[in-house]
């Protein structure tokens, strides 16, 4: 990776990214409704500032432009908004150290997932001490007050169900409410991991597309360690056998280790796809089948499984 970017002067800060970083990271804060979402990715700019300025031009553009936003945010008084959109920038930075050292990308996301998690605990539980709100138990609250308002409104009249459909969603919701309290960490956590996958795919490609050279090399290649598949394991046996908290922590675990092997699945489909030249459009519509389908995710983390045992990308390995 360059230690300074596209020819400025080593030293200088480039204007023309100061006023897009400042732009991009005052979005959420001005229209946090519109915005909000993009704060997950915000990872993807703060990578590129770093790996195509140079580790000290990157910091100091970030600062900048960070504090920029923040003197935004005090003046339309959104500073939660704010801080809020911050908490990926640890991430990207632990990103960039570990690409630049050559790390895989299984420990590359590892890290990030770490950086990722105490940044959030950090962020709610000042949120939490400010307010005095507990902010998990207000999720869970939330969510259940989504789901009752649901059930009433399918049982009323309004909505025209039949006495059948109405028993059914009834059993459902209560189901569910009963359900959520035992995977919401499990769900929260998947959504962590979620989150570091798709900044680290984004920053991939980018890099490959500018640079020539991806930052973990392909996405086919991309591998879980062999000794992880005992997560997996473990985690199925205390679900399975356990009770209690004991059980609901099996539960997260088969969750976070499924999305796991969902991603290896991914890299292995990839691989066998490209070597029997499925056309684009038809890899397109598989891709599309996979994610949409449940049991097309259920079938790429078996697969992803089975590449542990069979090493289902051997040739690719050995061209790679």
């Amino acid at each position: 990776m360059p230690d300074s970017g596209f020819g400025w002067k080593k030293g200088s800060l480039p204007f023309s990214q100061l006023l897009l970083f400042s732009i991009l990271f005052f979005l959420p804060v001005a229209l946090p409704s519109f915005f909000g979402w993009a704060t997950g990715m915000f990872a993807v700019p703060v990578f590129y500032a770093l790996a195509f300025n140079g580790l000290g031009i990157g910091k100091n553009l970030l600062a900048i432009s960070l504090a920029l936003t923040g003197i935004g945010a005090l003046a339309l008084q959104q500073v939660d908004a704010f801080l809020f959109s911050i908490h990926v920038v640890p991430l990207g930075f632990v990103l960039y150290y570990s690409a630049r050292t050559g790390e895989p990308a299984a420990l590359s996301g590892a890290k990030g997932f770490i950086a990722l998690l105490v940044t959030w605990l950090l962020y709610w539980g000042v949120y939490g001490a400010v307010t005095g709100i507990n902010p998990y138990h207000q999720l869970l609250k939330m969510l259940d007050g989504a789901l009752q308002q649901t059930l009433e409104l399918s049982s009323s009249q309004e909505a025209g169900l039949s006495p059948e459909m109405v028993l059914g969603l009834t059993q459902a919701t209560a189901a569910m409410r009963e359900t959520m309290p035992k995977v919401l960490p499990g769900l929260l956590l998947s959504m962590l991991l979620v989150t570091v996958w798709l900044n680290m795919i984004v920053i991939n490609g980018l890099m490959a597309r500018t640079t020539g050279k991806a930052a973990w090399g392909a996405y086919a290649t991309w591998k879980l360690p062999d000794q992880l598949v005992w997560l997996p394991i473990g985690a199925a046996a205390t679900m399975l056998f356990g009770s209690g908290t004991v059980q609901e922590v099996g539960i997260w675990l088969v969750m976070i280790a499924g999305l796991l092997y969902f991603f290896q699945g991914l890299a292995v489909l990839m691989t066998l796809l490209t070597r029997w030249r499925v056309p684009p459009l038809v890899r397109t519509i598989l891709y599309v089948v996979c994610f949409l389908q449940s049991y097309g995710l259920l079938l790429l983390a078996l697969l992803g499984l089975l590449d542990v045992w069979f090493n289902l990308r051997k040739n690719q390995e050995s061209n790679a």
